[in-house]
């Protein structure tokens, strides 16, 4: 969630983004916040969606031990998807009307056409459960601030390249790149 958090902060700042933030990077983000949740839903990815369930779900149930109160523990029985969750306690106890709106609302994809800073987008065909839609990537390639990079392999946020001794390359593509991007555009405004 968090390069599509920072992406969205630029969406939504637009032409206002303060000098300070000179540029934004989103690695394998789920921009397309409703698309991604039913990927992770399909029966190939469901062991990623468990495991994200299960960290929200025991993230929840300290919530409710902490806070009695505001938090309804009987909202998380009979749970079984990440879909399920935002619908019944991300929505409720975060303002949306439901889960569709909250992934309105939240993702960046709404908001790419108007990031007016240098952005780096480094996405993977081959991720298990971040998918752009359509009308996604025809903002992206309209928008001359967006770079996207898209590796035919990476899975999700696993980007690495052979590591080469006599050029002293780790083998952490996305990391490099990502330091790369930083470096270039913060040198133009320094």
């Amino acid at each position: 969630m968090g390069g599509n958090l920072v992406l969205k902060l630029a969406g939504d700042l637009g032409a206002a983004a303060p000098p300070q933030l000179h540029s934004v990077i989103g690695v394998s983000p789920a921009i397309d916040l409703a698309a991604s949740a039913d990927a992770l839903h399909e029966p190939q990815n469901r062991v990623y969606e468990r495991k994200f369930l299960r960290a929200l779900l025991k993230r929840f149930r300290r919530k409710t031990m902490l806070f009695p109160r505001a938090f309804d523990p009987q909202r998380a029985s009979s749970i079984t998807s990440l879909r399920e969750f935002d619908d019944r306690i991300t929505a409720l106890y975060s303002g949306f009307r439901s889960a569709d709106d909250y992934y309105f609302r939240a993702a960046a994809a709404r908001v790419l056409d108007h990031i007016t800073i240098p952005a780096l987008i480094l996405h993977a065909s081959d991720d298990p459960f971040i998918r752009f839609t359509t009308e996604t990537h025809d903002k992206i390639a309209a928008n001359p601030h967006i770079t996207l990079l898209e590796t035919a392999h990476g899975g999700h946020c696993a980007f690495l390249a052979s590591p080469h001794r006599a050029t002293h390359d780790d083998g952490y593509w996305a990391e490099h790149t990502a330091r790369h991007f930083v470096l270039s555009h913060a040198q133009v405004h320094a």
